[in-house]
C-alpha cells in the first residue's frame, strides 16, 4: 500500500497511518520526508512498570504506551510505529503528532514548545500554559475573530534562511482540543469531523473554519496564560528576561522527557535556541478572568501586545 503524504512543521509526512488532523500534499511536491512505518516486533514482551514508558537516548528514543502501542526513531527520517492491535490510526496519530514528532524535529535542531500559536498581524502569537490554562481555547477565540491558525499543542521554532536568522514558527494543523464548555462559550457548532481525542475523556478535537498559515510565520510574542479568580480583565505584564526565558524552558517539550536525554550537544544548542526565542520575542504573563465570558476582551489583550517586539 502506499503511504498517504501530509506536510506538517516544515516537512513531508510518507505515513502508512491516516493523519486526517493533517493537509495531503502530492507526494511528487514533497520536500523533506520522513518515513512513518507500520511494523511489528517493537512492543516490550511484558506491560512496563510506568505508563507510558520512555526510553530516550540520543542516537535512539523508543516510546510505549499501553492503550496505543509503541514507537521508536533511531534517526530523525524515519518513525517506526507497532500500534496496539485494534487501535485506529486515530488514536496512532495523536502521539505520533505530539510527543514523537517533538522529537523527531529536536533531533532536526528544531525547538518545539508545548503551545498553540496563531498568526496575528502577521506575527505568531503563542500561548503556553499548564494543563486547563486555556491555550487552545484562547487561540479559538482569535480565529473566530478572522485570525490564522498556525498549530495547536506543539509548536515548532526555527530560524530562516535570511541572514538575520529571524525565528519563525512553522505550520501544523488546524485542529484544535476543546473542552465542551470553550466550544460553547465560542458558539462553535457541531461538525461532522468533530472527534473525541480518547473515548474516555469529553474533549474534542474540532478543526477550525480558517485553514492554516500556509507559510512559516515570523515569532510574533508569547504569552504565559494563567487563570486567576483574583482578575476581572485580562492583564498582560511583561517578564524579565530571566523569568521569561525560565518561562520558555518550563514549557519546551523536551522538559516532558529529561532535557539531557538527548546528549550533551544537544543539551547546548537547545538552550541556546531557547535563549535566541527570549532575545528576539516578548515573554508575557497573561492574567485571564477564570470565567470563559471575556473571550473577546482576552483576544483584544493579546492583539495589543502580539507585535511588540522591542
Amino acid at each position: 500500500m502506499e503511504p498517504h503524504y501530509y506536510a506538517v512543521f516544515g516537512l513531508t509526512l510518507a505515513s502508512d497511518f491516516i493523519c486526517d488532523v493533517l493537509e495531503l500534499v502530492d507526494p511528487a511536491e514533497a520536500g523533506d520526508v520522513v518515513r512513518v512505518e507500520r511494523t511489528t516486533g517493537l512492543s516490550p514482551a511484558r506491560a512496563p512498570e510506568f505508563d507510558p514508558y520512555f526510553d530516550i537516548q540520543p542516537d535512539r528514543q523508543y516510546m510505549h504506551w499501553n492503550a496505543v502501542g509503541t514507537f521508536c526513531i533511531d534517526d530523525p527520517s524515519t518513525v517506526r510505529i507497532e500500534p496496539k492491535e485494534g487501535v485506529s490510526d486515530y488514536l496512532v496519530s495523536q502521539a505520533l503528532l505530539g510527543l514523537v514528532m517533538s522529537l523527531v524535529l529536536e533531533r532536526r535542531g528544531v525547538l518545539c514548545l508545548h503551545a498553540s500559536a496563531v498568526s496575528v498581524q502577521g506575527h505568531a502569537a503563542l500561548f503556553l500554559g499548564d494543563k486547563g490554562a486555556g491555550k487552545s481555547t484562547t487561540s479559538a477565540a482569535l480565529v473566530a475573530r478572522g485570525h490564522v491558525p498556525i498549530t495547536d499543542d506543539l509548536v515548532a521554532v526555527g530560524q530562516t534562511l535570511s541572514e538575520d536568522e529571524t525565528l519563525t514558527v512553522q505550520p501544523g494543523f488546524s485542529s484544535m482540543k476543546l473542552w465542551p464548555d470553550s466550544i460553547e462559550a465560542l458558539g462553535l457548532g457541531d461538525e461532522a469531523s468533530d472527534r473525541l481525542i480518547h473515548p474516555s475523556l469529553p474533549k474534542v478535537q474540532k478543526r477550525m473554519a480558517t485553514p492554516i498559515a500556509e507559510d512559516a510565520v515570523p515569532l510574533g510574542s508569547l504569552f504565559m496564560l494563567r487563570r486567576s479568580d483574583e482578575v476581572s480583565a485580562p492583564k498582560a505584564v511583561r517578564l524579565p528576561p530571566h523569568k521569561a526565558l525560565e518561562t520558555v524552558l518550563r514549557y519546551t517539550f523536551m522538559a516532558r522527557y529529561g532535557e539531557t536525554r538527548l546528549g550533551q550537544a544537544h543539551l547546548i544548542s537547545h538552550l541556546k535556541r531557547c535563549g535566541a526565542v527570549v532575545s528576539q520575542a516578548p515573554v508575557f504573563e497573561l492574567l485571564v478572568p477564570a470565567d470563559l465570558t471575556r473571550l473577546d476582551d482576552l483576544s483584544e489583550t493579546i492583539e495589543q501586545f502580539v507585535d511588540q517586539t522591542t
